[in-house]
Parts: C-alpha cells; structure tokens; sequence
C-alpha cells in the first residue's frame, strides 16, 4: 500500500513519508506560507513534553521541535554575524575565563583554529603546554559552560582532517557554527513562557530555511484535520 504523504519536512513518523524541504524553490507553496508570517500567525496551544510546540493553523496542527528550531535560529544569526564581520563586536568577555586541557594531537589542531574562532567571536589562547583559555565567546553563550563546546570543535575538525597550516575555509566554519548554535540552544524538556514561544516564533519566521536544522532534522510537522478525521472516522 502506497504510503501517503502528510508532512512537510524530511524523515518518517509513524510510517507516513515525509517529504523533503531544502530550499523554498523546492516548495512554492511553503514560501508563501513564510511571507504571511506563518509561524507568528499560528495559535499556540503549549508545549508537549517541554519539548514541542504544539499549535493550531487553519488547516490542522502543527508540531514544532523547540530545539531544532532554536538551532536554526542562531546558526543563520551566528552565520550572517560571520558573514558581516560583526562576530568580534557581538562577542562577550567572561567573567571567570574557562580553561582546557588537550592532548598533543589536539593541541596542535587547536593552535591553527584560534585565527578562524576569533572570527566567530570565540576568543581562546594559549595557557602553556597543551592547556588553553577560552577568554570571550559569542553573546548567545554568556551563561553556558564553554568548555564542551571547544572540546567538540576541536573533535570535529580531527575528523574532518582540519590540521595547522590549513586554510580555516567556510566549510570549517559551517562545522563550528554548527556546533556553536546546538550548544546555544534551548534544550529539549527545557519549559518555556508564553513569552519566549511568541519570541521563538517570531525569530523562526525571519529565517532563509526555516523547515529544518543546521543538521537536517526537521523543524516542524504539520498534521491537516482530514488526518484527524479519517482517524477517527468521522469522514471515509
């Protein structure tokens, strides 16, 4: 039996395909749905597990991934920040600067990513032997803990062959905004306010590609009231 389409973005829920969304050439209709300011539009019914955001169109429901859209949020801010050259100003001191240890591999590769970190508004230096300091960070991680996310950055630029002596190119840079806005994020199981929804909303409508996040996984899902109404029998 053919599976029947009812989702907008990518991946599988309870059997049901869900197609794919890159780009707003590739869904007409979703652009529209962006200029009319979709997302601040929709009645918010609260959250699901303090995970989701469940809201009411005019055509069924919609789930949205509190996560995943807040990483899409910051990524494209933190990137257009990048873009500008406006990472540095936008950037905070801290208080109580962190200190890292690394190993000897990682140092290295750490010491040829300060340049291209410094440009992302991440300010890290060295503090003798294989230890570094993390001095200023984007606004957007004021109050986290930074350390976990110099550890992954430096982790995954080791995967990717990123070594010193290597030009710090835009894909480098994806990788660690990347990373930079799923650490800034709101979590899953994190409450929010009615305020910070309305605000959340608000920000997910002025994105370039608000359908998934920096990783891929969708945003939102929606769920037209025909589903509703052949599951409960109400139409054949």
């Amino acid at each position: 039996k053919k599976e029947k389409e009812i989702f907008l973005p990518a991946g599988k829920i309870d059997g049901h395909k869900i197609k794919e969304i890159q780009t707003k050439q590739e869904m007409p209709q979703q652009e529209m749905l962006w200029k009319k300011s979709f997302f601040k539009d929709l009645r918010v019914i609260g959250q699901l597990h303090n995970t989701y955001i469940l809201c009411e169109s005019g055509e069924g429901l919609i789930l949205i991934d509190q996560h995943a859209a807040h990483e899409r949020i910051l990524f494209e801010q933190i990137k257009n920040n990048y873009i500008s050259k406006n990472s540095k100003k936008r950037s905070q001191n801290l208080l109580l600067p962190e200190t890292v240890d690394f190993g000897y591999r990682e140092a290295g590769i750490l010491e040829g990513l300060i340049p291209g970190l410094e440009e992302l508004g991440m300010k890290v230096e060295p503090f003798g032997g294989n230890t570094f300091v993390i001095k200023s960070v984007p606004a957007i991680f004021a109050d986290r803990e930074t350390a976990p996310l110099l550890i992954e950055i430096v982790e995954k630029m080791a995967e990717i062959g990123f070594s010193p002596g290597i030009e710090f190119a835009a894909s480098a840079a994806d990788h660690c905004l990347i990373l930079m806005a799923c650490h800034g994020a709101i979590r899953a199981n994190q409450h929010l306010s009615d305020k910070e929804i309305t605000a959340l909303l608000d920000q997910l409508d002025q994105c370039d590609i608000p359908s998934s996040c920096p990783h891929g996984r969708p945003t939102w899902i929606k769920w037209p009231i025909k589903f509703f109404e052949k599951s409960f029998k109400r139409v054949v």
